[in-house]
């Protein structure tokens, strides 16, 4: 007999099914700017719904918005798993701003490098502003921050950040995030 998961009413499945559609493709994006564009950014997402599906019963309760959110930062731990396995996350210390990315990589790519490579409390919040496109609230919801904590990481990240880019030769003085 097979194990028995949250999605045996219609109702839940119809739900799931407008979850993934609604989803899928912001969760695919997410996942190939940590991993990579390719199988392991699928594997992620698809690993993320297999989660959902088998925590349902417990999720069912939330809203779809609180859903989406989950489900945002489940593919983000996903994928940081993923890279932790292969061994390619550093402690703190030793994180350094990678260098800058070869022209055909683009500029966004370079600026998520260095988020990476920021200090933890900076950089999920970075990461959940400006590469996932969060809310200040939903970034302090998800968090356990309220939303003048999450605004004054955001302050001091983005210096930190406007270091780094300096370093690189991106910015000549100027502030332009």
């Amino acid at each position: 007999m097979l194990p028995s998961f949250g999605l045996q009413r219609d109702e839940d499945r119809g739900r799931f099914t407008r979850l993934y559609k609604q989803n899928q493709s912001r969760l695919h994006r997410l996942a190939a700017r940590l991993l990579g564009p390719g199988p392991r950014a699928e594997d992620a997402v698809h690993d993320t719904f297999i989660k959902l599906i088998q925590n349902y019963g417990q999720l069912r309760s939330r809203s779809d918005g609180q859903l989406e959110r989950w489900l945002l930062v489940v593919v983000k731990n996903t994928a940081l798993d993923a890279l932790r396995k292969e061994g390619r996350e550093v402690g703190l210390e030793a994180r350094l701003p990678e260098p800058a990315a070869p022209p055909d990589q683009g500029e966004f790519e370079t600026l998520v490098s260095l988020i990476r490579a920021m200090p933890e409390d900076y950089r999920r919040v970075l990461e959940l502003r400006f590469v996932a496109e969060w809310s200040l609230s939903d970034i302090a919801e998800a968090l356990g921050l309220t939303e003048g904590a999450v605004k004054s990481r955001i302050f001091r990240g983005r210096k930190l950040l406007i270091d780094a880019l300096r370093r690189e030769g991106y910015l000549d003085g100027r502030s332009c995030i």
